[in-house]
């Protein structure tokens, strides 16, 4: 148990007054807001998605605050920069972890260094942006990840490479655990499953002004497709270059490479010649209209897409809904609780007030937000069917195409 769940238990038995014959407590356990960290990336590689996953997480608080809060606590996020690094998550984990009630906001490289310590302080957390493949088999006990695996990407992007008559393909990749995960995937899956030929694999360290070379060295063999994963601060240099260059390979990015600077550094490409794979909204629910709502109430503007905007609101209502089954804010019995708010069977609910109000009638309730279906895996706290697009640059943006359904076949 982590030490601020030890000094609350202990400090109320040390702070007693006999007055008068009335004994006095001072402390309650149950007093002043509850906090909800939020630790992501709000400098370095992961910036671009900093303010929109915070907008996302801000106008999560501020619908559960109108609906009455937690237990009928006002809820806080607490924030903090990991600066889009293992250290800087272990270092802003540290610097709140004696505050906060539960953790969300991690993206793969904090999720994978933290992965025992969080186990450890009995804290939950929630997990909306990592792919990282060391979740596929290490989550589910106080860690739940929200969005699809790298093995999902990995596997999406290699299906289309097969898809589109390819069989010569290189890899360009950044030396991250967020970039480096699903492209291992699309590798083995390639070579092993596809029986397709890697001509290049040319990993690369972050950091550097340039990558001239390893953007020669990847395309030299003339491969037909490039799979590139990096960073959007080494992706804009390498794209610049291959558009210097004049190169036409097919281009398949990762994740981390979907964000506007990208699409407006490839706006002069032919539609489709880069292509990624993302998990997409459920735009048609009920949960995604009272999002785009919430969103522009409390951000002051529209939704954006493709930033896990979704995933980072989603991801503290069914922290609040968990702590109001519970009825506590105490981790292990939130932990406990998550199971029953996503999977059915129970009362399909879509909102924070509607999910409060059937657990206050004794119903066992499955959310859905606007992520899409939250259904998890109970012995490993991933998705069960995560959405996945295929997107396409138009226009200097992403935009989804179509949603694409994994060949089973390729499964590792």
């Amino acid at each position: 148990m982590r030490g601020k769940k030890v000094r609350r238990i202990l400090l109320p038995l040390v702070a007693i007054v006999v007055l008068g014959g009335v004994v006095l407590s001072c402390g309650d356990d149950d007093e002043g807001p509850v906090k909800l960290g939020f630790l992501a990336g709000l400098s370095g590689d992961y910036s671009e998605w900093g303010p929109p996953s915070q907008d996302g997480a801000e106008a999560a608080i501020g619908v559960i605050n109108a609906s009455g809060g937690i237990l009928g606590r006002d809820a806080e996020l607490v924030v903090q920069d990991n600066l889009s690094t293992p250290e800087g998550a272990v270092t802003g984990y540290n610097r709140i972890r004696e505050e906060i009630d539960a953790l969300g906001g991690v993206e793969s490289d904090g999720a994978v260094a933290l992965l025992n310590t969080v186990a450890e302080d009995e804290m939950p957390t929630m997990c909306p942006a990592c792919g990282t493949t060391v979740l596929d088999t290490e989550g589910g006990n106080f860690i739940w990840r929200i969005t699809a695996s790298d093995t999902t990407y990995g596997i999406i992007s290699a299906q289309l490479a097969r898809d589109l008559g390819f069989t010569r393909v290189a890899m360009l990749v950044q030396q991250t655990e967020g970039t480096e995960s699903p492209a291992n995937v699309f590798k083995d899956v390639w070579e092993n499953k596809i029986g397709g030929e890697i001509i290049a694999d040319v990993r690369f360290a972050p950091g550097s002004d340039s990558y001239q070379a390893e953007v020669e060295q990847a395309f030299a063999g003339d491969p037909e497709a490039v799979y590139i994963g990096a960073g959007p601060q080494a992706g804009i240099p390498i794209l610049r270059e291959y558009i210097a260059r004049g190169y036409d390979a097919q281009i398949l990015v990762s994740p981390d490479l979907q964000v506007p600077d990208i699409a407006e550094a490839a706006a002069e490409l032919p539609t489709g010649r880069i292509l990624a794979a993302q998990v997409t909204d459920d735009f048609e629910s009920p949960a995604y209209s009272a999002f785009a709502a919430a969103h522009q109430e409390y951000a002051g503007k529209a939704p954006p897409t493709g930033f896990y905007e979704t995933n980072q609101f989603d991801q503290y209502i069914v922290l609040a809904l968990a702590m109001t089954a519970a009825e506590s804010t105490d981790g292990p019995a939130v932990a406990a609780q998550i199971y029953n708010i996503v999977n059915a069977p129970g009362t399909k609910v879509y909102t924070y007030a509607d999910g409060v109000a059937a657990l206050e009638r004794g119903e066992q309730i499955d959310y859905d937000g606007p992520s899409g279906s939250i259904e998890l895996h109970t012995t490993t706290g991933n998705l069960v069917s995560p959405k996945v697009a295929v997107q396409h640059i138009v226009g200097g943006s992403y935009t989804a195409r179509e949603v694409i359904e994994l060949d089973a076949s390729l499964g590792r």
